[in-house]
């Protein structure tokens, strides 16, 4: 079985987030960039990053995310998310920043709380065991709805940040 790419990507594309806490941002304040290429393995075993048309169940992509601040002062308490799309897991440890940012995902993680919660890693959630107790378990890849980078510093004016994941196809 493949899966069109195009798919995906017009998934996330569309959910793709950028937050600016307490900074009034025109359009052209922060330009941004989204790309993704399919995971290989070259001849060398050496990993290498190719645009596909599709893609098998197990097979991995690499999501990025680019963003420059156009402005000519510095860009604080900048968030910036991203979803992680129906019929993919995150594959943990992927997770890389140019800046320094606090890395967190975002998942059910406490039957006792409606809705999603945010965590860093690595993550637990709390389930109900067969004795009906309420115990911790590792956060599993496929529960992961959205990854997130809380910038720790302003980005300045001409700067730019780079954040990249990487999801498996199930």
């Amino acid at each position: 079985m493949r899966i069109n790419i195009s798919q995906l990507s017009k998934t996330l594309i569309a959910s793709t987030a950028l937050s600016i806490a307490g900074f009034a941002a025109a359009a052209d304040a922060l330009s941004s960039e989204f790309s993704f290429r399919v995971v290989e393995t070259n001849a060398e075993g050496e990993e290498v990053l190719v645009e596909r048309e599709s893609i098998r169940p197990g097979e991995m992509i690499s999501y990025e995310l680019r963003h420059e601040n156009m402005t000519d002062g510095a860009m604080a308490g900048l968030v910036i998310a991203a979803p992680v799309p129906d019929g993919v897991s995150l594959a943990f440890g992927s997770e890389i920043t140019s800046v320094a940012a606090v890395f967190e995902v975002q998942a059910e993680m406490d039957p006792e709380q409606e809705g999603l919660e945010w965590s860093t890693v690595p993550a637990v959630r709390k389930v109900i065991d067969a004795d009906g107790n309420l115990v911790e378990e590792p956060l599993p890849e496929e529960a992961v709805a959205a990854v997130r980078w809380t910038l720790s510093e302003p980005l300045e004016a001409g700067d730019s940040a780079f954040n990249s994941y990487r999801v498996r196809l199930n």
